[in-house]
């Protein structure tokens, strides 16, 4: 990396554009940055880092690069590097987010944000700098130079600002600090992430593996005591069964012998033995199965004959009941016979005389439908003449003349000549003339209506043309009273543009002064605020602190408990296996039935039981878990304090800083403001009044023009209305002389409609004259029908079919009657046929009586079938035993099994987190841990280059070697320790025994080691420029001559070197210089070559 210009303006403490010509001190080699404190020599070095990286050394926010000296002049912040990376030489240039004013619109005067953007071009190969077309464009977006700049340089921010600028101070606390702290360092320069985060996993699995071996452990115990709970529940099963005592003793001799040969009991039955002790209670069981089996079919069998036995004589005593019910039907039957016979003679006579009657009916119904028909006739026909002299008197009145004929008249004596088809033709033809006299009529009447409307529309536009010509002569004299007031308003405007300018310029000084009082009141706030946090945070550390220690005891109390438990449940043990003995049953320790003198517990002392142990274990966990959330609550807490401690510490210089800067007078700049604004206002009220004028003017212009325009319309439309009026009435005379002749009493929409009304009365008479014939041949066919009916029944006059004719009612439960008997006797005759019954009757006819009561059978079956089904359930409840034991036994083959390699990977897992964490267990007697062990390789790396500058530098006295002991005095692991090699004396040293001198020598070749290790393992970039930070002060001539040898060979080998330094002896050594000089509108830079 070779740096070749940079320019920034208002940049930080620099208001005005500044330019530093690195190419002019790359030719010197070796240059000195000078400058009072607090001039912004460090602003330089943060110009460059964020030209590189867009943040600074500082990591200070993008909004507040913008020089405060420069922020309500309208320049824009802006960094601008030239700078060849791998051979490639680029132009950086970003400007930094900032406040800009805003120059119009609403929001004039206030201040809007400018967000950061950033621009990146390369140089053609071999063109020359000084030429813009040839720097080539590579990218526009902030995040894509990002992208680019940390992909050529293969440096994160914080290694270049390690490797580019070296705090003397840093590397000597460096140099004499503990393995841990230099750890830190060495953390952020090196990618050790992947290691912290492996070691981190390998730890909690290692946590996680022992916490599944002890629920191992403990669900071991509980499938000893499901074992021991369900064995004593088979055992108890099985000598329940044992009734034969022959067989009883036969059982035991077999169970004793397969228990008693691994000598397992109850008690001491133990992880190995239990699948043996479980496979000889099965066997017991099994063997008691199979007896049981063979007793449960002898009763089934048993219980199924008497079943059947039971189910033949019920269905006899059925059958007999049955028998007997079917004769007393039969009896009751023979009673009802002569009343069927009635009731069937009956129905069919009914039957017989329903068609007859029916029709007499509709005989009846034609002749009233005949006689209504000859009514309506008789109606139509006087209502037709009735009409007919109406319409014709209506016609004339007393001054119509007898000469004039109408067409009704006429039409209407040709009528009885004709048809009554003919007529209904006639009828529609003088309906046809009516119609068209009423058209012409009606248009008669639209074209008077249109004649008058023309007459009025006329009269109403002279009127309108008077109105035209005074409403003209008022808008000219308005015109010129407008152009008079118009006159006194002619400097509106040049008032108006410099009261504006007052109030920008007035506006500009008050958001100034606003936006200092605003920082100083935020500046005070966040102080106020940070005080409250640092308190806060301080008393929640407090409460934490105080809640993990008590958590801590309580969980060490919780332990201390269950151990407690666990001795005094193993000292319980005899009295424990005492308290199950009964008497008669044999030990399970001893197999002994008698108990002469079982353990006691002492008095007033409890047995402690395993739920006690559960509950105290779990009561454990939970404090332990406790103990450890209260521990993570007051890291945090201690955490949060000191953030807030810091963030205190950065609130006052914040506020302190602004102080320093002065503070503007809000109130006098507002009332200049308003001074300004009032004069604007009425500067504006003035030309607004001007412009009312102005649009007042252009309204009465377009008016006039409107109102010409309109009087010429209204003359010529009146014109226009009087010839059509004209037109109009020459119409309506020609037409009242042709229709004279044909008008009559009445009008014509009233003969109209009064022809409809005969013409509607004439077909309503040929209606009924129809209907009349049809209604006579319906009577005359109904009768016919009736007369031949009768003559084909078996009745001999119509009253002896009325006389037969029966109600539905009466019709229906005769035939329900009916059919009830014919079914019965039907059922009856199958009911005697069935195998069943007749069978019965034989044994009846032959003197047997009904079966006995069954009861006796049926008892004897309930009591076989409750024996099988008591040896049924417990068969059933021995099965579900053996079950579970073979589930049990299942589970715990595959528990054994699965165990053996969680307890192996859990052992594996402990060894290699010892070793990560760098226990001495295994024989890791430095005790390094992972992340140490793979920084200590680097630091190593480190050691060897620096050693080679400080050989160089102590003229072969002094080196450095790498050390992974832990430190004198250090309890902690070793890993990062170095030494001092001393060929003078060819011991080693501790770097704190070095003089003041000599450290600074040590500590700049450390800074140089750590730099070319850092470039070596980032693609081995090249870094041309190097600067160096304060620590010179300390050195005497001899050894200030040796360093400037060693800076003098460092830019023997191309780079160049920037010294920071207040020493004046430096400032004679080194003749180019960049000078940072301070003033009171901000800081300026001078290159001296």
């Amino acid at each position: 990396m070779i740096l070749h210009n940079l320019e920034f303006e208002a940049f930080m403490a620099y208001p005005k554009r500044q330019e530093i010509n690195f190419d002019t001190l790359n030719n010197a080699g070796v240059f000195l940055l000078n400058g009072p404190t607090g001039a912004g020599k460090t602003t330089i070095l943060d110009a460059i880092c964020y030209a590189l990286y867009g943040e600074t050394s500082s990591d200070r926010e993008s909004a507040k690069l913008h020089s405060t000296y420069a922020a309500h002049s309208g320049t824009k912040p802006r960094v601008l590097l030239d700078v060849t990376l791998h051979g490639k030489r680029l132009r950086i240039d970003r400007t930094p987010a900032y406040n800009k004013p805003i120059t119009r619109g609403a929001r004039k005067g206030q201040m809007r944000e400018e967000s950061a953007k950033a621009t990146l071009a390369e140089l053609a190969p071999g063109a020359d700098p000084a030429d813009e077309k040839a720097w080539i464009p590579i990218s526009s977006s902030v995040a894509e130079v990002n992208r680019t700049i940390a992909e050529r340089t293969h440096l994160t921010k914080e290694q270049f600002l390690k490797v580019v600028l070296l705090p003397q101070g840093q590397f000597a606390q460096f140099l004499k600090s503990k393995p841990k702290e230099r750890k830190e360092l060495l953390k952020k320069m090196f990618p050790v992430e992947h290691y912290e985060q492996l070691f981190a996993a390998l730890t909690e699995e290692a946590k996680t593996a022992q916490q599944e071996v002890a629920q191992d452990e403990n669900t071991q115990r509980g499938y000893l005591e499901r074992a021991r709970a369900e064995m004593l529940a088979l055992q108890s099963l099985l000598d329940a069964v044992d009734s034969d005592a022959e067989e009883a003793a036969e059982a035991g001799e077999e169970t004793s012998e397969n228990l008693t040969t691994e000598n397992v009991t109850a008690e001491n039955v133990t992880a190995e033995t239990l699948d043996a002790w479980v496979a000889g209670g099965v066997e017991r069981a099994r063997k008691t199965s199979v007896r049981e089996k063979q007793e449960q079919q002898r009763l089934t069998d048993e219980a199924d004959r008497n079943t059947r036995l039971l189910a033949e004589r019920a269905q006899l005593q059925a059958d007999w009941r049955e028998y007997e019910q079917l004769c007393e039907r039969r009896t009751r039957l023979t009673v009802r016979a002569d009343e069927h016979k009635a009731q069937r003679e009956e129905l069919a006579q009914a039957r017989a005389a329903a068609p007859l009657h029916a029709q007499y009916a509709q005989v009846h119904a034609e002749s009233q439908a005949l006689a209504a028909r000859q009514q309506e006739q008789a109606a139509c026909a006087s209502a037709l003449d009735e009409t007919g002299r109406a319409l014709l008197a209506a016609l004339r009145d007393e001054e119509t003349s007898a000469e004039v004929i109408f067409p009704e008249e006429t039409t209407f004596a040709a009528l009885p000549d004709f048809e009554p088809a003919e007529q209904e033709t006639q009828l529609e033809a003088l309906l046809d003339t009516l119609r068209a006299l009423q058209k012409k009529d009606a248009q008669l009447t639209d074209e008077e209506a249109a004649a008058a409307a023309l007459l009025k529309q006329a009269n109403a536009l002279e009127q309108d043309r008077a109105r035209a010509e005074k409403r003209l002569s008022d808008l000219t004299a308005q015109a010129e009273q407008l152009a008079e007031e118009l006159a006194g308003y002619s400097t509106a405007d040049e008032e108006r543009t410099l009261a504006a300018h007052l109030v920008t310029e007035a506006q500009q000084k008050h958001d100034a002064a606003q936006q200092m009082q605003q920082k100083l009141d935020a500046a005070s706030a966040a102080v106020a605020a940070a005080q409250k946090q640092s308190k806060r945070t301080a008393t929640a550390e407090q409460k934490a602190q105080e809640k993990w220690q008590a958590s801590a005891q309580q969980a060490l109390a919780a332990t201390e408990e269950f151990k407690n438990l666990q001795v005094l449940r193993l000292a319980q043990a005899s009295s424990l296996l005492a308290r199950e003995l009964k008497d008669g049953e044999p030990c399970a320790v001893c197999g002994s039935v008698e108990h002469p003198a079982p353990a006691r517990i002492a008095e007033g002392e409890q047995l402690v039981e395993r739920a006690d142990l559960d509950a105290a274990k779990e009561r454990e966990d939970k404090a332990h878990k406790q103990a450890r959330t209260h521990e993570l609550a007051k890291d945090r807490a201690t955490k949060a304090h000191q953030e807030a401690s810091e963030a205190l510490a950065a609130a006052r210089t914040q506020y302190e800083t602004l102080v320093a800067q002065g503070e503007c007078d809000v109130e006098q700049t507002a009332a200049q403001l308003q001074q300004a604004q009032t004069r604007l206002a009425q500067a504006q009220s003035r030309v607004t009044a001007r412009d009312g004028v102005l649009v007042k003017v252009e309204r009465v212009r377009a008016e006039q023009q409107k109102a010409q325009e309109a009087l010429r319309t209204i003359e010529s439309a009146a014109v226009e209305a009087q010839t059509r009026h004209r037109d109009a009435a020459a119409r309506c005379e020609a037409a009242a002389a042709e229709l004279a002749p044909a008008r009559a009493a009445v009008g014509f929409a009233q003969r109209v409609e009064a022809v409809e009304g005969y013409r509607v009365a004439h077909q309503r008479l040929a209606r009924a004259v129809l209907l009349l014939g049809q209604a006579r041949e319906r009577h005359a066919l109904a009768a016919a029908q009736a007369e031949r009916l009768l003559a084909e029944s078996s009745f001999e006059s119509a009253e002896l079919v009325q006389a037969a004719v029966r109600t539905p009612e009466r019709v229906d439960a005769l035939e329900q009657a009916v059919a009830a008997y014919e079914l019965e006797h039907a059922r009856l005759l199958e009911g005697f046929g069935r195998e069943a019954i007749v069978a019965v009757a034989a044994r009846a006819a032959a003197g047997e009586q009904a079966p006995d009561d069954l009861q006796g059978v049926r008892e004897q079956v309930e009591q076989l079938r409750a024996a099988a089904h008591r040896l049924t359930l417990r068969e059933g409840e021995r099965e579900s035993m053996l079950r579970s034991l073979h589930v049990l036994r299942g589970e715990y083959a595959a528990f054994r099994a699965k165990t053996a390699q969680r307890y192996d990977r859990a052992q594996m897992l402990a060894n290699l987190a010892a070793a990560a964490r760098g226990d001495t267990l295994g024989g890791y007697e430095h005790q390094v841990d992972l992340v140490s062990y793979v920084l200590g390789a680097e630091f190593e790396r480190i050691l060897h280059s620096a050693s080679l500058h400080l050989d160089r530098m102590s003229e072969g006295r002094y080196g450095m070697v790498f050390s992974d002991h832990r430190a004198k005095g250090s309890r902690s692991g070793g890993g990062l320790n170095l030494e001092i090699t001393d060929t003078w004396t060819g011991e080693p040293r501790e770097a704190s025994s070095l003089s003041g001198g000599e450290s600074f020598l040590a500590s700049l070749s450390l800074a140089l080691g750590l730099a070319e290790v850092v470039q070596a393992n980032n693609g081995g970039i090249e870094l041309d420029t190097l600067f160096i930070d304060e620590g010179f002060g300390t050195l005497d001539a001899e050894t200030l001559d040796m360093v400037m040898g060693t800076i003098e060979s460092l830019r023997d080998s191309g780079r160049t070197i920037g010294l920071i330094s207040h020493v004046e002896e430096m400032k004679n050594r080194i003749p180019a210089q960049i000078v940072v000089e301070k003033g009171q509108n901000g800081s300026s830079v001078r290159v001296n070559s």
